[in-house]
């Protein structure tokens, strides 16, 4: 099978290259460039190393780097986040002396500063260091000479007196100085806020907090090399993956997830009767290439009692039987099946909603193309998903990547999920900026469209401050997310609102600091958290408000799409030539499961993030599709068919190539010019593995002369497989004239016999008298003759 495997190692060049370069959200050590073709048995049974290196260990949090010329100051703990009367804040972290020199018994010193942080653009300046530091010094502490480079922990209490407030609420700006013995100025800063509460005078924002669970866009979750798909599948949903990390981080908390099915994994494969007997495809080849689609047992269909199958020439590369796979060594397919077990088990009885299956981009999908067949199918396989947990799950919140809802956009979703179980939007989540109009305070989340439906608008500024794993600490996010909810709150205060907070995609917390960031802000008195599903209808005053119109000026909260209608369109096309394809091969169901996999997640938002591996991808599996088939072939003439008659018959040779039996395939002949024509297409045949047969075709000549007929193999539905080849025709038909004149001509010979004997009348014969007398006289002489020796 040397054109198949030629094809595959193609594919896996092209993709090695890309698989290098494809940038993870998830830092560890470099991972070396590894082939990334696609291979039908990819999800197949197939043994693993049993000394497989897998990394499983968390990265560490970011160090803090020294700078050159300033100290750096990093806060650990800030405890309570929320001051109230009698209760003091206790303030740990540490300072980290410059490269260019020590820190000479540095003083830290907390200081409250005098502005009134009550905007959102007060907030901004005093964070961003734009405000000039003024106000009064409320804590100091001594340590002892730091050297260059190095990092002094330290440990401050600030007396609740020092933080009082006459306001009810309030956000109180707090910067932490580091000051060296004999200086005035701070050598380095940071920058924070406290969060005050002395008494409820304000009515408690409802707060609905969702973060996605969904895969990175790395292709080689795809590869064919079970080292390098495992190793993908752990690093996507793995011990040390983000999606572990959001998941442990939001234990114990109200956050809902909304979960893309395909992140359990890919779906099972069904075993082969060579894997229900032990069996597994092994690497072939010394240099451990990778094995031809359909490698693995299969048991051939028995072929049809008017095929002459007989061996084909074996291919230069040849086959190599399928063996045992490794005693006590767990396959890959097993291994990422218990990777999905384990998330399935962390997400039980957790609060959750359900994305398209693949997270498929429904915001690109209904402003190019709402009727997509592909797209609909993974939004009505959401709800799937549900009978994994044991409990319902909402599938009808949409979620554009984007936050958008450009006009023509919500139609566009109506008509999509018309087609699916779904049937229609509970609810779009939008980005509050693209459906609000500028306002001296923060709408509801609460929102509706003209049209009816509910939107469920996220505040991004508050989304941005959720805590990352980029962060030296979560203080920094908490106190800043405090801030902030105290000053919307301060927009009014009496006025029953809600607030949605979501994460992006790419989104990346350390799960110890997502946990601490979680219990610091749902105990706050001001902030009451709920449910984003309790966001879909009015909770007593705070009732939905009606959308604003569109606002151009709104950022996506996403890059450009990668799916456009064209390559929708291709979607569907590899997706119907993948079906009728594995409709002729033995394990096609096999082979369709696998690819079908890899089409359902080229529509996935993710590549909006890695737009270069979708054209790769794509064109991986239509390349793969075609290799899959290419060994099936009609057997080119290099010689002549001579027809000389008006009516014959050709005897077409078609071959199988593959390891497994080709199953209803149709010969197709098409002449290149009316001199020959076709008297009935053959009926369909069955091709063992590595066989060929003999294909009876009837043809016609209608006039002498030379014709090339064009022969290739089709599926049920006309979908062209395989090899084609044009076979050599030469008619030379007997004209009819020829026959009736030879007719005539014998006849008229006839005739004139029989003419010409009535004419004579009385043989000769018949005049001798005694024609017996003359015999015996005659043989009389003969006998005398012989008696002389004459």
């Amino acid at each position: 099978m040397t054109r198949l495997v030629r094809s595959l190692a193609t594919t896996a060049t092209a993709l090695a290259a890309l698989g290098a370069t494809v940038s993870s959200p998830v830092p560890g050590p470099a991972a070396a460039a590894v082939p990334i073709a696609l291979d039908p048995t990819a999800y197949a049974a197939t043994s693993l190393p049993a000394s497989l290196p897998l990394s499983t260990s968390a990265a560490p949090r970011r160090a803090v780097v020294p700078a050159r010329d300033t100290a750096v100051v990093v806060l650990a703990t800030m405890a309570p986040a929320v001051v109230k009367p009698g209760a003091d804040v206790k303030v740990t972290g540490t300072i980290t002396a410059p490269t260019t020199g020590p820190l000479s018994s540095p003083e830290v010193r907390i200081v409250r500063g005098d502005v009134a942080v009550n905007q959102k653009a007060a907030l901004d300046d005093w964070a961003s260091g734009r405000t000039k530091e003024s106000g009064r010094t409320v804590s100091t502490t001594r340590l002892p000479t730091v050297a260059a480079g190095h990092t002094q922990a330290f440990s401050a209490t600030v007396p609740w007196e020092q933080l009082r407030s006459p306001e009810a609420f309030a956000a109180l700006p707090l910067s932490v100085d580091v000051v060296q013995s004999g200086a005035s100025e701070p050598t380095g800063s940071t920058r924070t806020f406290v969060a005050w509460n002395g008494r409820k005078e304000y009515v408690p924002l409802d707060v609905a907090t969702v973060l996605p669970v969904t895969l990175d866009p790395d292709p080689r979750v795809f590869s064919r090399d079970d080292a390098t798909r495992l190793q993908a599948w752990q690093r996507a949903i793995g011990p040390a993956s983000r999606v572990t990390r959001i998941v442990q981080g939001t234990r114990g908390s109200t956050v809902d997830l909304a979960v893309d099915p395909s992140v359990l994994g890919p779906a099972p494969t069904a075993p082969t009767a060579a894997a229900d007997a032990g069996s597994a495809t092994p690497p072939t080849g010394a240099g451990n290439q990778p094995t031809s689609p359909g490698t693995a047992t299969t048991r051939p269909a028995t072929p049809s009692s008017n095929d002459a199958t007989t061996p084909a020439t074996p291919t230069p590369s040849g086959s190599t039987a399928p063996g045992p796979p490794a005693t006590g060594a767990p396959s890959a397919s097993q291994a990422i099946t218990s990777l999905g077990d384990d998330l399935v088990a962390k997400l039980r009885g957790r609060s959750l909603w359900v994305l398209p299956y693949a997270d498929a981009d429904v915001a690109a999908t209904a402003d190019v193309d709402a009727a997509s067949s592909i797209v609909r199918d993974l939004v009505g396989r959401a709800s799937t998903l549900a009978s994994h947990f044991g409990s319902a799950a909402h599938t009808d919140i949409v979620w554009p990547v984007d936050g958008l809802l450009p006009p023509g956009r919500e139609a566009g979703i109506r008509t999509l999920l018309s087609g699916t179980p779904v049937k229609k939007p509970a609810g779009i989540v939008v980005n509050a900026a693209a459906v609000t109009k500028p306002t001296t305070y923060t709408p509801t989340a609460r929102r509706v469209t003209s049209a009816g439906t509910r939107l469920l608008a996220y505040d991004t500024r508050l989304s941005s401050v959720l805590p990352r794993r980029t962060d030296p600490s979560p203080v920094l996010s908490t106190q800043r997310y405090l801030a902030e909810t105290l000053v919307l709150l301060g927009e009014r205060a009496g006025t029953a609102r809600s607030v949605l907070v979501a994460a992006p995609r790419t989104y990346d917390p350390d799960p110890a600091s997502l946990s601490s960031f979680l219990a610091a802000t749902s105990s706050a008195p001001w902030l009451h958290p709920v449910s984003v599903a309790s966001l879909l209808a009015d909770s007593g005053e705070d009732k939905a408000q009606p959308q604003t119109a569109w606002s151009r000026t709104a950022p996506g909260t996403a890059p450009a799409p990668v799916l456009t209608a064209r390559r929708l369109a291709q979607l569907a096309h590899q997706r119907d030539t993948l079906l009728s394809v594995s409709s002729v091969l033995s394990n096609g169901e096999e082979f369709e499961r696998t690819y079908r996999e890899v089409l359902d997640h080229l529509t996935s938002v993710r590549w909006r993030y890695e737009p270069r591996a979708w054209p790769a991808l794509a064109n991986s599996v239509a390349a793969d599709v075609r290799a899959a088939t290419s060994a099936i072939r009609v057997v080119p003439r290099t010689s002549t068919i001579n027809l000389l008659a008006e009516n014959g018959t050709l005897r077409i040779t078609v071959e199988n190539g593959l390891d497994y039996t080709v199953e209803n395939i149709r010969l197709r002949l098409v002449p290149d010019n009316p001199r020959i024509r076709v008297v009935a297409q053959p009926a369909p045949v069955t091709i063992g593995p590595s066989s060929r047969t003999n294909v009876p075709v009837e043809v016609a000549a209608v006039a002498a002369g030379r014709a090339q007929i064009r022969a290739f193999l089709t599926t049920a539905d006309g979908t062209v497989i395989g090899s084609a080849a044009t076979i050599p025709v030469a008619a030379n038909p007997l004209d009819a004239t020829i026959y009736w004149v030879g007719g005539v001509l014998v006849g008229l010979v006839l005739l004139v016999g029989v003419v010409r004997a009535v004419r004579k009348g009385t043989s000769r014969v018949d005049q001798i008298a005694d024609i017996e007398a003359v015999t015996a006289a005659h043989e009389s002489l003969g006998d005398a003759h012989h008696g002389d020796g004459t």
